[in-house]
């Protein structure tokens, strides 16, 4: 009878190690892809990469890959809309030079700026606000004006304000 050397009783020892920890990886994939919050997105993502390959990786004929814009799916939720909107308005000021002008509302990740803003700040400021997180969609709804005098008058009246 052939008696198992030392690398082979070591290796005997470590096979069911080895299981364990193959188990317990895929059991932590399993928890990342199918998380109830963010596994769709990421489900989403891979099944981009392995559609289209990597951002940048050029294709057959030299050609890369176009760039992708991921759009994210959430559900309503009124406390994350709002915080969104906190946001947003604290930002203003440091974006705008009249911040009071502008009014702000949010619904399901989709928010709709309104009022009047200055055209030279006009682009800067939907660009920002379009790279925010948790913002799924921009409407733009501001009247752009070339002038800083005539943004003197009536402030805008929000979706919110009309609620009430």
């Amino acid at each position: 009878m052939h008696e198992p050397t030392e690398i082979e009783a070591e290796e005997d020892m470590n096979k069911p190690l080895a299981t364990l920890g193959a188990a317990a990886a895929a059991g932590a994939l399993a928890m990342y892809y199918l998380d109830p919050d963010l596994g769709a997105r990421r489900r989403a993502l891979l099944a981009d990469l392995v559609r289209n390959g990597l951002p940048g990786e050029r294709r057959a004929g030299g050609r890369a890959s176009p760039r992708r814009v991921y759009h994210r799916v959430t559900q309503a939720d009124p406390r994350t809309d709002a915080e969104l909107r906190d946001q947003i308005r604290s930002r203003l000021g440091r974006l705008v030079s009249h911040p009071g002008a502008i009014g702000v509302d949010v619904d399901n990740g989709v928010v709709r700026l309104s009022g009047r803003v200055l055209a030279k700040e006009r682009d800067g400021l939907l660009a920002q606000v379009q790279q925010m997180a948790g913002v799924q969609k921009l409407v733009n709804a501001m009247a752009s004006l070339a002038h800083p005098g005539e943004m003197a008058g009536e402030l805008p009246v929000s979706l919110e304000a009309t609620r009430r």
